[in-house]
């Protein structure tokens, strides 16, 4: 069992994603080895045909971000398509505190690189966002 998250926040999205994208999401990734920094798999809610996708550290396999999926509209109408409901993560990383925002460009960021997501919708996110926190700069700059 994994340890669970520190200080985790939940919020809503509403991210419609392709037929594709899900695929992928719910087809994971396990890493193989050490070097492989993250892990992706999915798990369904037992109150609702809603698919969870953990986003994992490795090798702990702690959960950072638990996107909370809904694979088809209303009553499964597929014409309304798939849409990221809500996303949950851990809100401290170390000292750094994570927003919203930050976390969600994240978890794009990891399952593009991952699992070759498009997610049409979003803009492209440069990668040096998983470690380049704009809060970490304002800690330092206020000696927090």
């Amino acid at each position: 069992m994994s340890e669970p998250m520190k200080e985790p926040a939940t919020a809503t999205w509403g991210l419609r994603i392709s037929d594709a994208d899900f695929d992928k999401l719910r087809a994971g990734f396990e890493p193989e080895s050490w070097d492989d920094k993250w892990g992706v798999s999915a798990g369904e809610q037992s109150q609702s045909r809603n698919v969870l996708i953990h986003v994992t550290r490795n090798p702990t396999g702690k959960d950072h971000y638990v996107l909370d999926i809904k694979p088809h509209g209303e009553d499964g109408d597929s014409r309304e398509g798939i849409k990221v409901e809500a996303i949950t993560w851990d809100q401290k990383k170390g000292e750094i505190h994570i927003t919203e925002e930050q976390a969600k460009k994240e978890v794009v960021v990891i399952t593009r690189r991952l699992l070759e997501c498009d997610f049409e919708a979003l803009p492209e996110y440069d990668v040096s966002i998983l470690w380049d926190h704009p809060n970490a700069a304002i800690s330092s700059v206020n000696g927090n």
